[in-house]
């Protein structure tokens, strides 16, 4: 970095600053200090800031010199009056140009164990953006050095080796890629498959798992494999998500399970480019969970936690968290650990629902057995009827289907899950939303989606249902009344009107929300059905996956999962180019 003379460079920022506490409580950090390598003159202030105090002076060096370095030792936290905080520092220029060639926060005593990585992406039909990734890890130097492996499982029909840049990628990985190909076994399968061969490798101490549609920061790589080197004990990195089309804006940043509403805790986005957004990250947080978009841990917790269950999509992160937390290894979201990644309300609803709540009835029966089954049917009989008032109804039926998938126990998840996925794919066609064109709609009345407090009555909710048993459906011509956003509608904004168009900024088209009498009398009837059994068979349907759940996170089991569609016995080179790169086509797990 080159600064003219008088420039003063702050580094009170989300990727730059020091969040001194984390790395203080969960590592063997010792004698902390930071170390500046420049060519110049100038000034350097180190600053330790909290959220109660301005910022504490602790050194101030004058420096000059070309290709020097300085140390300045961070003073420790030695009274109740004192707390850890924000380490940051500037550098003033007094000549020009000023260079600063490197800096680094470093420990000078403690010697840091060996950290090799295995990096495990899973892709499906995303070529262009996994092989981007990959580029960008394999061209940094220091992140290329500490990759033992990079494992990359393709589920898709577009094959990655396909792609016209993967013959370059293959070559610049040195012998470090493994390209596995195998049939779509959804997140849970393909994650579970780079798990299985990285713990075969025996220089390897870790894995990092990365989605295939991030956009990477390369130094989150060394960040994680530093803590993970420093670690008190066993112990999972999880990175934080940030916007990739608000890139100042933190989605994510690991979450909690919450059993009593069987769901998890919603992400409250931040935003992180001024000093003061940092403050609410100073105190570790307790986490369930990271998401797999950037999450690492030591191979050998497997060896006792066991691998990911097959819950095919949506929760298999959080399932797979909630074990290691009981295992006695906690997820720590890291600050200044994060990639960009597209977040999850612009993916759309499809059959999400089905897995979510699936899924999640699965990770509160194995880890939170205090749920009550009142509690559990009530949830369940709230959510879908919230659906059925707001003309969902093919959400409404996958919730439905969801429950009923829970309470057949391990069984469910023993199914193809591809079979699974069509037949819900296929309802959904059946009850799929209406489109029609913007320029048809006129006079409909547009509003935006309000959230509605405690005031709302119970009354109003069972008036409307009333309204929906009794009312004929109406026609299939009616145009929208009523104009919402997407994504956010809610049954009491959907309230009284027959036909509700939502309206995203992206598309020429409006999807249309139309009541039909049939479809809410036949899904609340089976809504019912499903919540009595929800209820009466819920202890006997968790104890079920207690009994049995360890049995599908086995070696063994995910052998013969994944042996299913295989197409080939052994692994080969790809094609006639020496590549220095091995493909393995659905190839058998070895032991």
């Amino acid at each position: 970095m080159v600064l003219p003379h008088g420039t003063l460079l702050r580094t009170d920022t989300w990727f730059n600053a020091f969040f001194e506490r984390h790395w203080r409580e969960h590592t063997r950090l010792s004698r902390l200090a930071l170390r500046v390598r420049y060519s110049g003159a100038g000034v350097m202030r180190l600053y330790r800031r909290t959220s109660e105090q301005a910022p504490i002076l602790l050194r101030e060096i004058d420096f000059s010199g070309r290709d020097r370095q300085l140390f300045a030792d961070v003073p420790e936290v030695h009274s109740a009056s004192e707390r850890f905080g924000l380490l940051y520092f500037e550098l003033e220029a007094r000549s020009s140009p000023l260079v600063i060639h490197q800096a680094e926060w470093m420990d000078l005593e403690v010697v840091s164990r060996s950290v090799r990585l295995v990096a495990g992406f899973c892709t499906y039909n995303r070529a262009s953006r996994l092989i981007r990734n990959l580029n960008s890890l394999l061209a940094d130097s220091d992140v290329a050095v500490i990759l033992d492996r990079i494992i990359v499982v393709d589920q898709g029909a577009e094959k990655v080796r396909e792609h016209r840049a993967f013959a370059a990628l293959a070559r610049d990985a040195a012998g470090k890629l493994q390209l596995v190909e195998q049939e779509n076994r959804g997140g849970a399968g393909g994650f579970t498959r780079c798990l299985l061969e990285a713990r075969n490798l025996d220089t390897a101490t870790h894995v990092l798992l990365m989605d295939d549609d991030i956009i990477p920061e390369p130094e989150s790589v060394l960040r994680a494999a530093a803590f993970l080197s420093l670690a008190r004990s066993e112990m999972a990195v999880g990175g934080h998500m940030l916007d990739r089309f608000r890139p100042r804006q933190l989605v994510e940043s690991g979450s909690r399970y919450l059993p009593e509403q069987v769901r998890i805790d919603e992400p409250s986005r931040h935003r992180v480019d001024r000093a003061e957004d940092l403050f609410p990250f100073l105190k570790p947080q307790p986490r369930n969970y990271n998401g797999w978009w950037f999450f690492a841990f030591p191979l050998s917790v497997l060896d006792r936690a066991g691998f990911p269950l097959p819950l095919f999509l949506r929760g298999d992160d959080v399932e797979f968290g909630c074990r290691l937390m009981r295992q006695g290894v906690p997820t720590v979201a890291l600050p200044g650990v994060g990639v960009w990644h597209e977040p999850f309300e612009r993916k759309g609803h499809s059959w999400h629902a089905f897995y979510e709540l699936r899924n999640y009835l699965i990770v509160g029966a194995l880890h939170f057995p205090i749920i009550r089954a009142a509690t559990v049917a009530r949830r369940f009989l709230s959510r879908v009827l919230d659906e059925l008032l707001a003309y969902d109804y093919y959400e409404a039926w996958l919730l439905c289907e969801a429950a009923g998938a829970y309470l057949l126990g391990s069984e469910a998840l023993r199914r193809p899950p591809l079979a699974v996925h069509h037949h819900l794919q296929r309802m959904g066609e059946k009850l799929a939303l209406g489109e029609l064109p913007r320029d048809d709609i006129e006079g409909a009345e547009r509003s935006i989606s309000t959230a509605i407090g405690p005031q709302a009555t119970r009354a109003w909710r069972w008036l409307l249902v009333l309204r929906n048993l009794l009312l004929p459906s109406p026609s299939t011509e009616t145009p929208p009344q009523r104009i919402l956003p997407p994504n956010g509608e809610q049954w009491y904004d959907v309230a009284g009107a027959d036909v509700v168009g939502l309206a995203d900024a992206t598309s020429a088209h409006l999807t249309v929300l139309r009541r039909s009498r049939g479809r809410f009398i036949w899904l609340l009837l089976r809504s019912l059905w499903t919540a009595i059994r929800l209820l009466v068979t819920h202890r006997r349907a968790l104890g079920r996956w207690r009994a049995d759940a360890g049995t599908l996170t086995t070696r063994a089991f995910w052998k013969e999962y994944l042996r299913e569609q295989r197409k080939s016995a052994e692994p080969r080179p790809l094609g006639s180019d020496p590549l220095n790169c091995s493909l393995t086509i659905a190839a058998p797990i070895t032991d």
